[in-house]
């Protein structure tokens, strides 16, 4: 079973257990569909179901059955929450999840490699794939920029001379 990060405890909030949680997705509306959450704790992953899901300040507020102070959320803070691989929402064509796009190689339009995808920026204008290689650049995932993305074959196809190093 595969385990997806889909955001970060960020601290306890109030006095019954609730933690504040910074969820990776812009559709803010699909957190809430999970019911069941996953987290590491004592080199094991545990499942932690919520009791409670509401959202404030661009956070959510989680309160989880079986959490009910925060000295028992506490082991959460700093901590990713996960999700099984198959319990994400099914995306659109041309729509990546970001662990789908971390590790790939990264081509240029002739088909060399000159990289990997380290990481991704998410900004307000696009997502930005950052690429580790033997010179680091910034590839924004935009029209023009990306030529072909093939997860079967592990690359994305890069169009030269549109990135910033």
């Amino acid at each position: 079973m595969r385990w997806i990060p889909v955001g970060r405890v960020l601290s306890v909030h109030g006095i019954r257990g609730e933690v504040k949680f910074h969820y990776y997705n812009e559709a803010k509306e699909e957190f809430p569909r999970y019911a069941s959450l996953y987290a590491e704790k004592d080199d094991s992953i545990i499942e932690i179901k919520p009791a409670s899901v509401r959202f404030h300040k661009n956070l959510f507020l989680i309160r989880f059955k079986g959490l009910g102070s925060p000295e028992e959320a506490s082991f959460l803070v700093k901590k990713e929450l996960l999700v099984r691989e198959g319990d994400l929402p099914q995306l659109d064509r041309g729509e990546y999840y970001d662990y789908q796009l971390i590790g790939l190689r990264v081509l240029n339009s002739a088909g060399e490699e000159i990289g990997k995808v380290d990481s991704m920026l998410h900004t307000q204008a696009n997502d930005i794939l950052v690429v580790s290689g033997k010179q680091d650049i910034m590839v924004p995932m935009i029209e023009g920029h990306i030529i072909e993305i093939d997860l079967e074959r592990s690359f994305i196809k890069i169009q030269e001379g549109l990135v910033v190093p």
